[in-house]
């Protein structure tokens, strides 16, 4: 009798948990070191930190897949694998944005724009959080739409 071993859902639930905490923390180094050593007005270099989530997550799915998926996996399943690990790592990731500008003492780059009261609003750490947020969950979104479709596995 040959038996098709799969996935467990404890399995499944471990690698997204880990995977967005995993996500969170290389977001969040990246974007220090960024911000403190190459952060310009008009850096494109600083734009990578837009494509780790992509990376991030066709690593995990494609880790997942081929660690323990050995028959079937649907598109359903694997978008909502590297979307919830998505959102995991978007949600720290702004915790810790927040924490970074409001408590640490990273400087805002206001001054390499203008110092009007309304550039001081956009750029205070709740805003900068919160659009971080909303910026990668979109892209999360996105990018899970698109890596799912090379991630499923059909018997």
């Amino acid at each position: 009798m040959i038996i098709n071993p799969t996935y467990t859902g404890k399995q499944y639930w471990t690698t997204v948990i880990v995977s967005g905490l995993l996500l969170s923390l290389l977001l969040s180094i990246t974007y220090t070191i960024f911000y403190e050593r190459l952060y310009v007005a008009s850096s494109y270099l600083f734009s990578i930190i837009y494509l780790i989530p992509f990376v991030w997550l066709s690593i995990t799915l494609a880790f997942f897949k081929n660690k323990f998926v050995w028959s079937e996996f649907s598109y359903g399943k694997a978008f909502q694998m590297s979307f919830l690990s998505g959102l995991i790592g978007s949600v720290i990731f702004s915790v810790v944005i927040y924490i970074l500008y409001a408590y640490v003492g990273i400087e805002s780059r206001i001054g390499l724009y203008e110092n009007g009261r309304q550039m001081r609003q956009l750029f205070s750490p709740l805003a900068t959080a919160v659009s971080m947020l909303i910026i990668n969950v979109i892209l999360s979104l996105f990018y899970s739409l698109i890596i799912a479709i090379f991630a499923r596995k059909k018997d």
